[in-house]
């Protein structure tokens, strides 16, 4: 095999590893509930600055340092064996940071999901909201 199909394949076996692992603590992490909100609420104020502190070098910019390099994985988590780790693309990594660190903020949830679809121009998907769920998961540790 030629180093471009190594590549292809690794990224697509990191990809299905990644999505497996996230799937599987996040179902865990989320199956209790918690009844006390304490996230901010929202005004159309602190919508603008989020969203403009999520672009162009902003403190909740986390996709400028990776450009070019958005596909290069890593460990985000170590497990018991080496099959019980986590790892994760820096575009995916950037998600889960954005998400920590909005959460950390005291945004909650919802509204992290609605800042995500309107920074992005689209609708979210589904792998994106489980990494989104990582993020918050982590912010409250």
């Amino acid at each position: 095999m030629n180093n471009i199909r190594k590549k292809v394949i690794f990224k697509h076996l990191l990809k299905t590893i990644v999505t497996i692992g996230l799937l599987t603590n996040i179902t865990t992490a989320f199956a209790q509930t918690n009844s006390t909100d304490t996230s901010a609420t929202i005004t159309a104020d602190v919508k603008n600055k989020i969203l403009a502190e999520s672009k162009d070098g902003g403190r909740f910019d986390f996709w400028t340092p990776i450009k070019g390099h958005e596909y290069d994985g890593q460990r985000i988590q170590t497990g018991a064996s080496t099959k019980d780790n986590i790892y994760a693309t820096n575009r995916e990594i950037a998600v889960i940071k954005w998400a920590y660190a909005l959460s950390k903020s005291g945004i909650k949830k919802s509204d992290i999901i609605g800042f995500y679809e309107e920074l992005k121009g689209r609708k979210i998907r589904s792998d994106e909201i489980t990494l989104i769920d990582f993020g918050i998961k982590k912010a409250a540790n």
